[in-house]
């Protein structure tokens, strides 16, 4: 039986904390900036959360924040016209990109909200998604990403996009607006948390057997569709995976409480991830990474070795 929902201080898992924990622990800290060494990782203020960094993020950003409007006025029976849905997503990607400072070529901006369009217009008609647009579904709801759920003890932000009841079972539906091309294993597993959060939601079925998880993804010039299968095993996988993570993140927390100059603390895997990242200003690797983790391992290195040589010495 999933517990009731902890008070703030509970441990979070997030698809974008966890992802940001695997990109750069480094990163991660100074996301969630480690005050005490109780373990406290809340969301981030909205503030503090990720900016766009480059003009497809922004982008990103907008689309979505414009489909979210789109499916809370198809939920009231509002019709949107084209050139409505088009002022919403420029008014979106002109906020955003006010919020990160962001100018491009206005040719570039109305490419870019052209194929946003083109975008948010092909959503609308994927299998998945196509029968709301067409009053089909009596009954079906949409979900915040910050929407939250309880689950063995932890705050788990895993809610679905949208939950559809058709034939006897529930679809939850995550919509990947930009995705890669493979299907890893760990994402696949991430997408069955929203099984989880909905089986310790009110108003959605404790059965597993009541569910069916399908993902949505934008990969160049096309939506995908694809099932996840729904099993014990994988679900038990997908909660061992939230488990493994935080158990990451305690060990990055301790580490980061226990010296504030975050000098162990491991940095990113790859340089792409550095160019993008928001705290680049005050990390070692600003002016590279290679160099910055040579840098690094060789402090660990005579940290180790000055180690070795008290305990010798006092041996």
């Amino acid at each position: 039986m999933v517990p009731p929902l902890m008070h703030n201080t509970a441990p979070h898992w997030s698809q974008t904390s966890a992802r940001l924990l695997n990109e750069c622990p480094r990163a991660w800290v100074s996301t969630y900036k480690p005050k005490t060494a109780e373990f406290q990782n809340n969301e981030p203020r909205p503030s503090a959360r990720r900016a766009p960094r480059t003009f497809d993020d922004a982008m990103v950003q907008a689309m979505r924040s414009t489909w979210m409007e789109r499916i809370r006025d198809q939920f009231l029976s509002k019709i949107w016209s084209q050139r409505y849905a088009r002022q919403r997503l420029e008014a979106n990607l002109a906020d955003t990109m006010e919020d990160a400072r962001m100018v491009v070529p206005s040719a570039h901006l109305s490419m870019g909200v052209f194929k946003g369009l083109q975008q948010l217009k092909a959503l609308e008609k994927t299998i998945s998604l196509s029968p709301l647009f067409q009053g089909q579904p009596h009954r079906w709801c949409y979900f915040e990403r910050t929407a939250v759920g309880a689950i063995g003890g932890l705050h788990v932000y895993a809610a679905p996009d949208i939950a559809i009841y058709h034939r006897n079972k529930w679809t939850l539906i995550r919509l990947q607006f930009r995705s890669g091309t493979q299907r890893r294993i760990d994402h696949q597993l991430e997408h069955l948390l929203m099984v989880h959060w909905a089986m310790s939601h009110p108003g959605f079925p404790s059965d597993m057997k009541a569910y069916r998880v399908r993902v949505v993804q934008w990969r160049p010039d096309a939506w995908f569709e694809h099932n996840v299968s729904v099993s014990q095993q994988n679900l038990t996988q997908s909660l061992e995976l939230v488990l493994h993570d935080i158990q990451e993140m305690k060990w990055i927390w301790r580490s980061a409480t226990a010296d504030p100059s975050l000098k162990n603390i491991p940095l990113a895997r790859r340089e792409q991830t550095c160019r993008r990242c928001r705290w680049r200003t005050t990390c070692p690797a600003k002016e590279g990474l290679v160099r910055a983790k040579e840098r690094q391992e060789m402090l660990l290195a005579n940290a180790d070795h000055n180690e070795a040589t008290r305990s010798a010495r006092t041996a």
